[in-house]
């Protein structure tokens, strides 16, 4: 039967821990933070030391993932929430969109994250119009029209 099918609310919560065991093997499943949304999990597989992101973690020119302020995102968090990450013992990681990527690839796009939430408040705080920063956020992360309209008044609001 498909979940999606099943009467009632969901009866699997994850907060911020949790685990299937599935054919003698084990999915750890957790809730490190917000990021991209207030509600982003990944799902560790110890016995192959692969890590599964989703939008936590995207590996192409958008980096990071649009901020998705209307379901809870946070520019401001989402380093510590990919701090929480990086602790986690992986070697391979599985993004939301781009290629299959190691740990070390985590690490840089961490730096990207904290590297858009510094300059976002800089600018704010610093009086830069909604223009500037948006010239800015699309020249410095790629940022397309999508990430403009998602992303770009929740960024500047959480900088203030």
């Amino acid at each position: 039967m498909i979940a999606a099918k099943q009467p009632g609310l969901p009866d699997i919560t994850v907060q911020p821990r949790g685990a299937l065991y599935l054919g003698g093997k084990t999915a750890e499943i957790y809730w490190l933070g917000r990021s991209h949304t207030d509600g982003d999990i990944v799902v560790l597989f110890p016995q192959h030391r692969v890590l599964a992101a989703g939008d936590m973690y995207t590996n192409e020119k958008d980096t990071p993932e649009l901020i998705d302020y209307a379901g809870g995102g946070s520019a401001k968090e989402w380093p510590a929430t990919v701090d929480n990450l990086l602790k986690l013992d992986f070697d391979t990681i599985v993004p939301g969109h781009g290629t299959v990527a190691k740990k070390a690839d985590l690490t840089k796009y961490r730096a990207d994250v904290q590297r858009l939430w510094d300059l976002a408040v800089q600018m704010v705080k610093g009086g830069k119009s909604r223009a500037d920063i948006e010239k800015t956020m699309r020249m410095e992360f790629n940022w397309a029209d999508l990430h403009v309209m998602q992303s770009l008044d929740g960024l500047m609001k959480e900088a203030r």
